[in-house]
């Protein structure tokens, strides 16, 4: 009785664990799309396309705009919340190939709450759509959105100090990021393919991330320092700021290629990711 109770459990929890897989695997292929539209409209305002908003509402809103665009959201809007229910669920019970310490879970609780962020504003333009009352997140833009929300956190008592320390927060991750999965490759644990295609597709794109996470944290310090919600920056923002510096031009095009690049890595991890 034993035995059959202890086969029992163990096949429910292979089972459970195919689902989660599903989740997971789903949740990559928004994930991947995503990226590789902002990736685009990065690309195009690289090359002198100022009206581009390179962010995730503006990938969203491009979407929309699509032929079939209404049936297209409405898959981006399921497979990101696959995404961040994948991300919670590992929060929770964590994950057989990424880790299951508490560090791990933590960092899985983030991107859980991120993904949800962003299923939800896919969320609100299918809506819309299907509504006949046309585009819109219903957040605004990246920037607006991030502006706004540390507005809030600056008039809490000690705001400047929260503000100040979440960009370090950020500053640090894209730092890790970069040493974590640019220099030491551990992205490639993930997989169960060794093609070279898929390391440079994943170097380039977590290097891509690492420096827009850069800049969004820098941006966020000074918001605190100064007290000025405005220095705030989000996606758009900070690709923007990039584009402003000396070799602007090419440094977006070049962080615009690795955020279509991270894009079809997470299309290519949907397919190769190891079960454990």
């Amino acid at each position: 009785m034993t035995n059959a109770h202890q086969t029992t459990a163990r096949a429910r929890s292979a089972a459970n664990g195919d689902w989660k897989e599903t989740m997971g695997r789903v949740g990559l292929v928004g994930r991947g799309v995503m990226y590789s539209v902002i990736g685009l409209l990065a690309i195009q305002l690289a090359l002198g396309d100022a009206g581009q908003d390179a962010s995730s509402s503006g990938a969203i809103e491009w979407i929309a705009g699509q032929p079939l665009g209404k049936f297209l959201l409405v898959a981006l809007t399921v497979s990101l919340f696959a995404l961040a229910g994948w991300r919670l669920l590992d929060a929770a019970v964590g994950d057989p190939v990424e880790g299951s310490e508490a560090t791990d879970r933590a960092e899985f609780a983030i991107k859980g709450v991120v993904y949800l962020g962003l299923a939800i504003g896919a969320l609100t333009t299918t809506v819309s759509n299907w509504n006949g009352s046309g585009g819109g997140s219903g957040g605004g833009s990246g920037d607006s959105g991030s502006q706004q929300a540390t507005a809030t956190v600056l008039e809490w008592p000690a705001g400047q100090w929260i503000v100040t320390a979440v960009g370090l927060g950020i500053i640090g991750y894209a730092i890790y990021m970069f040493k974590k999965h640019v220099m030491d490759e551990e992205f490639l644990q993930r997989l169960s393919t060794s093609e070279d295609w898929v390391e440079k597709l994943g170097r380039g794109g977590y290097a891509a991330r690492s420096a827009i996470f850069l800049v969004i944290g820098w941006f966020l310090v000074q918001a605190g320092l100064t007290h000025e919600p405005g220095e705030t920056k989000g996606l758009s923002g900070a690709l923007q700021e990039i584009s402003g510096q000396s070799w602007g031009q090419l440094l977006l095009l070049a962080v615009a290629v690795g955020l279509l690049a991270f894009g079809l890595f997470s299309l290519a991890e949907a397919k190769y990711r190891r079960d454990a």
